[in-house]
């Protein structure tokens, strides 16, 4: 029986402080982090806390290009440069396999099919490269894709 009570005397305290915390919300139902109201004693100097900083996203907007994909893109080029459209297609296709994720590959795959003379492809390909969250400089270039080829549908 005295153990039970000491027991008791020793989870009363956990329990009771347990309780005295009550979660606050925001009006979007999420949880507000509570501040510190301690009052610091005589003497004593508080302190402000350092602000915790920001995480990063674990994944980003856009998805980063692989080096096996830069050197893809990079032998397309080269064979747009000796005229070989067929083998930069080839390749650009490859490279949206390996990073489907990654819109440069795609507004550079609706050039070569522009410059085939699929345009209905080639403006699919530009729209696909925007909605992956094509930068400033891209989205562009890829909006002028699309109007380029909209005018020869």
């Amino acid at each position: 029986m005295k153990i039970i009570k000491r027991a008791c005397l020793f989870a009363l305290p956990l329990l009771l402080t347990a309780c005295g915390t009550i979660p606050t919300y925001n009006s979007n139902g999420t949880q507000v982090q509570e501040t510190n109201n301690t009052v610091p004693v005589s003497g004593e100097q508080s302190k402000p806390e350092p602000k915790a900083k920001p995480k990063p996203a674990l994944v980003d907007d856009t998805a980063q290009a692989p080096a096996a994909v830069l050197s893809l893109m990079k032998r397309a080029e080269k064979q747009v440069n000796s005229g070989d459209n067929r083998a930069a297609i080839a390749s650009l296709e490859r490279a949206i396999r390996i990073a489907p994720r990654y819109p440069e590959t795609y507004f550079r795959l609706g050039e070569r099919y522009f410059y085939q003379g699929n345009y209905k492809q080639a403006r699919s390909l530009a729209e696909k490269s925007i909605t992956l969250g094509a930068d400033w400089l891209l989205r562009r270039q890829a909006e002028s894709l699309i109007e380029r080829a909209a005018a020869y549908l």
